[in-house]
This record gives structure tokens, sequence and C-alpha cells, in this order.
């Protein structure tokens, strides 16, 4: 089943999921008490994992200074980001000052704790009371972290100068929270991918899934094979995102950018299909051997890498050692799915291939393609991803990562193979995807983990992606088709399941949303749920 197909089935039975996901968000995640204090929680996203309300408030207007510790260094930038925010709130500009043994009454401390381990490398506490703010963590990913929810805690200018008093202990539900981006079909600015990797880290995501290379285009530079981009990247349409690529120095200053902020960019180097841009450029790595162009149509299409061609390992163990060199990232997604075999058919240097590693079929030569290239990428210290088609055969090398895309049916596969998978069903969490297929009730009762799976083999689940495939999204419509449906997901990866309810979640969305429309011009968005409306004052405000 292609996307597309899915597409057309899940719209088939829309009205049904709509009406299941609504009640699952509103009832099997509901709290399970009332002292979680749910609907006194201010407008976070996502909601911590432990809030308390305290008594009294402290006066923004009152603070004297930040207080940096030695280990707070290196977020020291997001640390002057928040005094310009309280400055624009206050009018005045508190300076960053070193930690000191005594605390002065009406600071702000950001400092490391040792103590502090148990809430893991994500974690951290944060105390609101009349006499200062203390922020803590084990380390600096979680003071960063810490620094996010304060700032979603501030008010927003003209409503008050105050911070309730409260204490929050915070920590993550999965290690993996991300958004694939696919820059492919629609190229996007330099700009716009920062933007959306500043979005992430305000929501507590830590991966950003970078598509880089597709039938409709190849968007990286690859110094030793210039017409990857020379060729790759310009298709003949005559529309915004058709050309464009990204320099190696464009993608360091990129790279540096997220890790500021906690997000890890995985690279997607496709194969062995959706390459027909790269076979636009080297023809003989194809088994036709023929002249191409880079694709103007969506969808799948049946020129794909020859794997009998000993070539082609060669090209593309050259492209991941320039992709490993340049991204300093654990993992490498190396595609996989959407494989047509008709060309290996029909070709006799992959029916020789076939004949001599005694392979069973042309799905056999797909493992074999797929395990060959990632024990390149292992053999570079790296760990490789791929779609959940690769457990298919039951062929996919041990510590390979899957990515599940097909439903619950392939995430059980993989789990059972022993797969460590990140699961992203493109029945939930796809947001090109119309909001009659999935709306934010729907992505909210998402649950990454199959029901009735075992906790070890559950265990095995390392988070999810939204997947935003931009056939249909182009730069200028991206934010209103991740936005909202991303708050939710990012509540479903950061949040146990019993401190969600899709009611008070919702409220706390329309306040969030509203105030990014207003201080970050987000653009959300035309309905939040079916059912629900989205009020003027997003209607109002949108840029």
């Amino acid at each position: 089943m292609t996307r597309r197909q899915a597409l057309t089935t899940l719209a088939a039975g829309a009205s049904a999921a709509v009406v299941a996901g609504a009640a699952s968000a509103r009832t099997d995640d509901a709290p399970q008490t009332a002292t979680h204090g749910v609907d006194m929680l201010p407008a976070l996203i996502p909601m911590p994992a432990s809030y308390r309300s305290l008594e009294g408030h402290f006066e923004l207007s009152s603070v004297r200074c930040i207080l940096v510790g030695a280990n707070a260094n290196p977020i020291r930038p997001h640390l002057e980001q928040l005094a310009r925010v309280l400055q624009e709130l206050t009018g005045r500009r508190p300076p960053l000052r070193t930690v000191s043994a005594k605390r002065p009454t009406g600071a702000i401390s950001i400092a490391t704790d040792d103590q502090l381990e148990q809430l893991g490398r994500e974690g951290y506490e944060l105390e609101v009371t009349p006499s200062g703010v203390a922020l803590r963590a084990h380390t600096q990913t979680g003071l960063f972290y810490g620094v996010q929810t304060l700032r979603q805690l501030l008010p927003m200018p003209g409503d008050g100068l105050s911070l309730g008093a409260l204490k929050i202990r915070d920590l993550p539900r999965y290690p993996w929270r991300g958004l694939l981006l696919d820059c492919c079909r629609h190229f996007m600015s330099t700009k716009f991918v920062k933007r959306c990797i500043d979005l992430l880290a305000h929501h507590k995501f830590n991966r950003l899934h970078w598509h880089l290379t597709e039938d409709q285009g190849w968007r990286i530079e690859v110094k030793r094979y210039p017409k990857l981009t020379q060729v790759g990247s310009k298709r003949s349409q005559n529309e915004p995102g058709a050309v464009g690529f990204y320099t190696q120095r464009e993608i360091r200053d990129i790279l540096g950018y997220a890790a500021d902020r906690q997000v890890m960019v995985v690279p997607e180097i496709e194969m062995p299909g959706h390459c027909t841009a790269a076979l636009a450029a080297y023809p003989t790595l194809s088994c036709e051997g023929k002249a191409l162009t880079v694709s103007t149509e969506w969808g799948i299409h049946k020129d794909v890498y020859c794997a009998g061609n000993e070539q082609v390992f060669e090209f593309l163990q050259n492209v991941l050692d320039e992709v490993i060199e340049l991204f300093p990232s654990s993992h490498i997604h190396l595609g996989g799915d959407e494989v047509p075999k008709d060309r290996w058919q029909a070709c006799p240097k992959c029916q020789a291939r076939i004949a001599k590693e005694k392979l069973k079929d042309e799905k056999d030569l797909q493992s074999y393609f797929m395990r060959r290239m990632a024990q390149h990428v292992a053999s570079r210290g790296r760990q490789s991803i791929c779609w959940d088609e690769i457990v298919e055969e039951g062929r996919a090398p041990p510590g390979m990562v899957v990515q599940a895309w097909r439903g619950e049916k392939a995430t059980r596969l993989a789990l059972r193979a022993g797969h460590q998978t990140i699961v992203s069903p493109y029945s939930h969490v796809y947001f090109d995807y119309a909001l009659d297929v999935s709306d934010l009730g729907d992505v909210y009762g998402f649950d990454p983990r199959p029901a009735g799976v075992h906790e070890k083999v559950a265990g095995q689940v390392i988070g999810s992606e939204a997947c935003l495939w931009s056939e249909g999204a182009p730069e200028s419509l991206v934010e209103e088709k991740v936005f909202p449906r991303l708050f939710g997901l990012a509540e479903v990866l950061w949040t146990a399941p019993a401190r969600r309810d899709f009611e008070a979640f919702y409220r706390r969305c329309r306040k969030h949303s509203a105030r990014l429309i207003k201080t970050k011009g987000l653009r959300v968005g035309p309905a939040l749920f079916k059912g629900y409306d989205v009020g003027p004052e997003f209607l109002n405000a949108r840029p």
C-alpha cells in the first residue's frame, strides 16, 4: 500500500476514525485523580510529569538578576533571550551573573545539580516562590527544557507581571520525539528550517528527521558527485520549491543551530527507490541506463538503483561517507520504502546478483541491498534507520532501528523481530493529510505502544515522529498543516497517559496557540478539532 493509497483508505472511514479518536482521547487517557491539578495548569505544552501549585506569587518586576551556574554556561544564549523577554514585560533587563553561595531575593537561579541524576538527561525541577525562581537539572539539556517551560509560564504583555508559585518536576516518557520534514518535493529555505527547529525545541522535541533526497529533488551537496545538485536539484516545474539545495556550509550552520537547541538532525538518504533525481544526474546507476529527468510527478517511480551493479554500492557508500562526516547524528536514515521491483525483474545484473547471493527473489534482493548499506553505516560508527518494509522478509540486520509507518501490524512485526522502533503511523501522525483523516483528537488519542504488548517488548518503542511529506505542502503551508496537531504529539511523547485529558489539553492548546500566533506569527491550521470552533482570537490574529 502506498502513502496515497493509504490516504484513500483512511478517507473512506474518516468519520468513524474521528469519533473513535475523540472517544479514546477523552476517556482512556483521563487523569486518574483530581489531585493532578489539570484544570488549574497554566497553558503549558507539553504537560509536565508533575505539577503542584503553591501559595503566593513571584512579582516579575522584582527580578534582580539571572544567576547562571558554571555548568549552565552552554545555554547562556537562551538565558540572554529569557532576559530580553523579561525586559519586554517589565521594561528592565535583568543582568546575568554567576551563581553565588547565597541566592539573593528576586533572583532567577539556573544551575545543574548532581543530586538530580534520577531525572535523566532531559529532566528538570522548576520551583517558583514569592522570593524567586530556581531551575535545577542534572544536565544542560534538562536546564534548556526547564527554560522552555519557564518561558511558557511567563505572562503575555498586558496580562500582569506575576508568576503563580509552583513546583514542577519533569522528565519525558519517550527519548525519541521528532518531526520529519520533507524538503525534497518542495525545497525550504534555511531560515524556515531554523524556524522549525526553534518551534520543535520550544515544545521539547529533540529530533528533526531531514528528508533530503527524492525522485523530485536531491537537496544535499555531495562534493564527490557535483551533478547530484547541478542536475538533481532542479525540476522543470515553475513553482516555489522546485529548485534548490543546501550547501555543506549551510548544513553545518543548521546543525550547529539545532545542537544549540538540543535537537539532533537525522539525515535521510533514500535508497534503493525514490531516487529519480540521482539517476537523472548519473543514469548508469539505474538498471536500464537511459537518460532520465528529475520527476515532476508525485507517487512511486519504477526506476530505482540497480542492485546488481557494484558501482551503485560504491556510489552510495561514498555519498554516505560525506553525509556521516557532515552530520554528527548517532543515526542515519536509509529509507528503504516503496520500492517497485519491475526493473530488477527485467535486469540481467540484478538477476545475476540474486543467483550469486542465493537470494529467494527481488524482495530478498532489497533486504540484501539494505543490509549491505546498513553494515557500511555501522562500520562508520553510526546506527541506521529504515522504514518498516525492511522487516517484511525477516532479514533486517540486528541493531537497525525500524520506523513503522504502515500501522499497528507493521509496528508489532518490528517489535517481534527485536528492533527498536519509531512508531509513525499514517493514520495518526502524517500531518500532510487533511483533518478529516487525522485531527487533533486523533493525534492526542494515539499511543505509540500497541495494546497488549508485553512491557519488555513495548520498551523497544523509543518514540514517534510526525511526518510532513511536502507533495501538497510548500513552505508557505507547512505550519498550518503541522500546528496545532504537533502540540498533541508533544504531549503524547512527553507525558504519561494517566496524566492526559483531552478537554483540559484543548483549553491549554487554544491559549498556547493564541500566544504563539501573537508572539511568533505562527500559522495555526483553520480547525483544531472537528466540532470545536477555532474562535475569533485565532482568525483575527493571523499574520
